[in-house]
């Protein structure tokens, strides 16, 4: 039960990604490494995961609407989605405990 919920989480961050990947490579910005749709959505996963080195966030500086992008995109991501992922392990856990009594 908890992968399914794992999985549904995960596709719910890829549609995130996606969509954030879209708004940010259409801006009026020069970043190489957000130039297209999968260059963003690689860089914005590595966001996600950590692996955003510091320089590169210092070279963002350059680019106040994406700069704003990756704040609103970090910020919803940590809220929202991680509220939306513990959310959804409470309740397979809920049901898993529920189980467990029935079988008792």
């Amino acid at each position: 039960r908890v992968v399914s919920e794992v999985a549904l989480f995960l596709f719910g961050l890829t549609f995130f990604v996606c969509a954030f990947a879209c708004a940010v490579s259409a801006l009026e910005q020069d970043d190489p490494d957000f130039a297209g749709i999968p260059k963003s959505a690689l860089q914005l996963y590595k966001i996600t995961l950590g692996m955003f080195s510091g320089s590169h966030y210092d070279m963002l500086m350059d680019y106040p609407a994406l700069m704003v992008a990756i704040f609103v995109y970090v910020v919803t991501t940590a809220i929202f989605m991680l509220n939306l992922l513990i959310a959804q392990l409470n309740c397979s856990y809920q049901a898993t405990y529920q189980d467990m009594l029935g079988f008792a």
